[in-house]
């Protein structure tokens, strides 16, 4: 009886002109048409089954109207991140600094992405990032692609198609969304060949497994887990002059492109770059939001010959970067030729425990006596995010909540309701805002969205 209800595509048309005149009728009426359709298979879907015809009619019209509008706003938002993961991929990962967002801002027009201004011809845009990689790494050349997995695919469907690549058993890893390195070499064009076991792999697996089809051998950084314990693995070193002994290059997917020493990480030393250059490894790959600070990009440095067949794959130009991220890769590895960086998520993983203590008492101080009663600081630990330092917890303090008629879940559930949303996370059935990853800029709107959701 209900679904006799539902208006006609042409009465809510009507109503969807009057509330949307500047859209154009005919994706107003896609849109009325699938809405329909939703509700035909979900007639509890709106809400509305236990109305009468007007108020059941009345009441779909306005909720296709909200989530017309709701459309047209996007779904895309920026987030205030006080969760204690930097680097978190639900979020976008690294975010993207300031002086790295005007310059984005400034080519968002035309660029000579692929103008030499010189000679007036066609140029290449990895000549815009090629010497910035060799100088942060020491390699010979480089190049950038859309992420980490797609560099790691370029690499061993150009070095190796048709070939068997050696890879430890303890280092095939999955990483997030269930992608899992033997299916991207499959996809590479290229044979897994298994060698030693989970926790030990010895110089002599990789020598008994070399052959007349070996392509390459893979190394793959365990940056999102670690294995202790009862462990062996080769030295770079040892590898590479085996590998090269045998004329076979040695791949390295390093992941988290680590650049430095961070203090924030010296119980747990990451690999890099420029160590696995120096080791002699011909291609090594790794991320552009995770360590490095800058946008979603998969880079690779290395030996010249090896990073221009890379360059020359036809694979390239499905996996390249656009104007937009080109220029904001460029900006970010500019940046680390500096002595400070200034990059956003590096700044926040290198602010000491100390700092976050003052920050969120001086954040607490600055807010009405009746808020600053249902808020205490306490010591915490964060992360690094996206699998970098796995082990690592860091020391920080958070902001605890406690509100009298309202749990921890409901605080949560509230805050990501703002505008922006704020995320947090919940310990010990209490609710906690850390402030390492929030911005200075962003602590305004910290401030009234807990207003909004404590006073009352």
């Amino acid at each position: 009886m209900m679904l006799q209800n539902i208006p006609s595509v042409n009465i809510l048309l009507e109503e969807m002109t009057k509330a949307f005149p500047e859209v154009r009728p005919q994706y107003l009426t896609l849109f009325i048409r699938d809405r329909i359709e939703q509700l035909r298979e979900n007639p509890k879907k709106y809400g509305l089954h236990k109305t009468d015809k007007k108020t059941f009619s009345d009441g779909f019209a306005k909720q296709l109207q909200n989530a017309f509008r709701q459309l047209l706003n996007g779904s895309i938002k920026p987030v205030i991140n006080a969760g204690g993961i930097v680097l978190h991929t639900n979020l976008g990962r690294a975010p993207l600094s300031e002086n790295v967002i005007r310059k984005m801002r400034q080519s968002a027009r035309y660029t000579n992405l692929e103008l030499n201004l010189e000679s007036g011809r066609r140029g290449q845009r990895n000549d815009h990032l090629s010497e910035l990689i060799h100088l942060i790494s020491g390699a010979e050349d480089g190049l950038a692609v859309n992420n980490n997995a797609a560099a790691v695919m370029l690499m061993l469907n150009s070095l190796a198609a048709r070939k068997e690549v050696i890879l430890s058993r303890g280092e095939m890893v999955e990483i997030g969304g269930s992608f899992r390195l033997p299916e991207v070499m499959k996809t590479s064009g290229c044979k897994l060949k298994e060698i030693g076991a989970t926790n030990k792999t010895h110089l002599r697996d990789y020598e008994e497994a070399i052959g007349s089809k070996t392509g390459a051998i893979l190394i793959c950084h365990t940056s999102n887990y670690e294995i202790r314990g009862f462990t062996t693995k080769p030295e770079i070193a040892a590898l590479v002059e085996l590998a090269h002994k045998n004329n076979i290059p040695v791949i390295y997917d390093l992941g988290s492109g680590s650049l430095e020493r961070y203090a924030f990480g010296d119980a747990y030393p990451e690999p890099q770059v420029s160590e696995i250059i120096a080791a002699g490894v011909d291609l090594v790959s790794f991320s552009g939001d995770k360590l490095l600070g800058g946008p979603q990009a998969g880079l690779i440095a290395g030996k010249k010959k090896w990073v221009q067949k890379c360059a020359k794959n036809h694979f390239l130009r499905a996996l390249r970067l656009d104007k937009l991220i080109t220029v904001a890769l460029q900006e970010t590895l500019i940046r680390h030729l500096y002595t400070e960086t200034e990059l956003d998520s590096l700044d926040a993983l290198n602010q000491s425990a100390e700092t976050l203590k003052e920050r969120s008492l001086r954040f607490i101080q600055n807010l009405a006596p009746e808020i600053q009663k249902q808020l205490t600081v306490a010591a915490v630990s964060g992360q690094v995010g996206s699998g970098a330092y796995p082990s690592l917890e860091l020391p920080s303090y958070a902001i605890q909540v406690r509100a009298a008629s309202k749990s921890a879940a409901r605080i949560a559930r509230l805050l990501r309701q703002q505008n922006p949303p704020v995320l947090g996370y919940i310990h010990n059935e209490l609710f906690h805002l850390d402030l390492r990853a929030v911005s200075k800029s962003e602590e305004a709107a910290l401030s009234h969205a807990l207003i909004s959701i404590l006073d009352s």
